[in-house]
């Protein structure tokens, strides 16, 4: 019964003392090179670490994504009450599927910069962020994908 106690107490202990889980979901507006638009769900485990379902419409094909970022820098810039506006920049990949209105379905991956501005408060922050990138197309003929440049817009909210 003692045991049982101390293992109870022991587990109360650390919990308590773990900083509270937090994590966000949201929706961004994504512009890209050559007319492309569309719009995602973001999903932030952490406060530096994000991952959106994308999707872009061009006029010639309709593509889905999956990119992943972590923000190494993330400076203060301004305080707005209790808000706090950054700058940030980090590491990317995406992964892209392409389904043209004509022709073979596309497959790429590759590598991306976010760097953007995100202005938080304590349950939400909104971002504004553009995004270099290159990336390696495999499927149908392998090469340098042709999407170099995106942005995007978006909110998120911030749960637990």
């Amino acid at each position: 019964m003692k045991k049982k106690i101390v293992l109870i107490a022991t587990a109360m202990f650390v919990f308590a003392s773990v900083e509270a889980f937090s994590f966000g979901i949201g929706l961004r507006g994504n512009f890209g090179w050559g007319n492309i638009y569309g719009g995602g769900l973001l999903l932030s485990p952490s406060d530096r670490t994000h991952f959106g379902v994308n999707y872009y419409i061009g006029e010639e094909a309709f593509h889905l994504g999956v990119t992943g970022d972590v923000w190494l820098l993330e400076v203060p810039l301004a305080y707005f009450g209790s808000g706090e506006l950054d700058f940030y920049v980090g590491p990317g990949l995406y992964v892209q599927i392409g389904l043209p209105k004509d022709g073979d379905p596309d497959f790429a991956l590759g590598l991306r910069v976010p760097v953007g501005l995100d202005l938080s408060f304590d349950v939400f922050d909104v971002f504004l962020e553009i995004a270099p990138q290159v990336g390696v197309s495999f499927i149908p003929n392998p090469g340098l994908y042709g999407n170099w440049f995106n942005a995007a817009i978006g909110f998120r909210f911030w749960l637990g």
